[in-house]
């Protein structure tokens, strides 16, 4: 009896043997050749912070999308003359609303102009601060808002993996935040992998060519991979992560641009 069961004890601690550690360049790669295999790995590994490089990436790429975008005169004179126009169009409004006078609607514009220097402090801040907050808030948001969905749903999961799964999908967004920015600079004005290209302002209006500008091919790449990602390091059917991903990124859609298009 003894003889016949020691060899299925050696095959047991064989198959107890855990899977080969990922390094994080394997890592980064593995999202976009094999993301369902990377991720399932990372599930089936000791605990490792693989969303670190990637949020460094996205600082470090952001910043330096920041400053190229700043030095172009013509995208950032668009950007101003787009953002003028609409304040005093909003100023405009106030004052036939009988809720400023006409003096007052000048010195709001003059006083929000000082903030809009492309070359003034304030805007320098926005726009590199806004570079190194975003991947962090985008990271530990998205993480959070998932970990309550899973929570609910009762699955079984890792915090750390969600993480993981959120920043390793980044580097998605990376590549097209550089996209963007030639994109952006080619046309002489900003633009994104979308609809938006096709669908401009002067025709479908602000609001639509805003709401186009968001659904750009990157970020539903994104979006796909987390939902991929969401499914293996929390157990649950692949369907289900899709419409939980999706569900969230449509309801921040709505929150950031979509109440106004339906107000404006």
């Amino acid at each position: 009896m003894d003889e016949n069961i020691q060899p299925d004890s050696g095959q047991n601690l064989q198959n107890a043997e855990p899977a080969e550690q990922l390094s994080h360049s394997d890592a980064m790669t593995g999202v976009f050749t094999a993301p369902g295999e990377t991720f399932e790995t990372i599930v089936s590994t000791p605990k490792k912070t693989y969303w670190v490089i990637p949020v460094i990436i996205s600082i470090i790429v952001g910043i330096i999308v920041s400053f190229l975008f700043m030095r172009d005169e013509q995208l950032i004179s668009g950007m101003m003359d787009k953002q003028k126009a609409a304040l005093e169009k909003r100023m405009e409004e106030q004052v036939k609303e009988g809720k400023m006078t006409n003096e007052q609607a000048k010195v709001a514009i003059e006083n929000a102009e000082k903030f809009m220097d492309p070359k003034g402090v304030f805007f320098q801040v926005i726009g590199y601060g806004g570079a190194v907050v975003t991947p962090f808030l985008m990271l530990f948001i998205l993480s959070l808002v998932y970990l309550i969905i899973l929570k609910i749903l009762k699955a079984d999961f890792d915090f750390t993996n969600i993480l993981n799964v959120v920043g390793l999908s980044m580097l998605v967004t990376v590549a097209g935040a550089v996209v963007g920015l030639v994109l952006s600079i080619v046309l002489g004005e900003v633009s994104s992998l979308s609809l938006g290209l096709v669908f401009k302002d002067t025709v479908v209006g602000d609001k639509l060519h805003e709401l186009f500008m968001k659904l750009d091919a990157f970020s539903i790449w994104y979006y796909i991979l987390v939902a991929i990602g969401l499914s293996k390091v929390a157990k649950i059917p692949q369907a289900k992560s899709y419409i939980i991903v999706f569900g969230v990124w449509i309801v921040w859609i709505i929150i950031t641009s979509g109440l106004s298009f339906l107000v404006g």
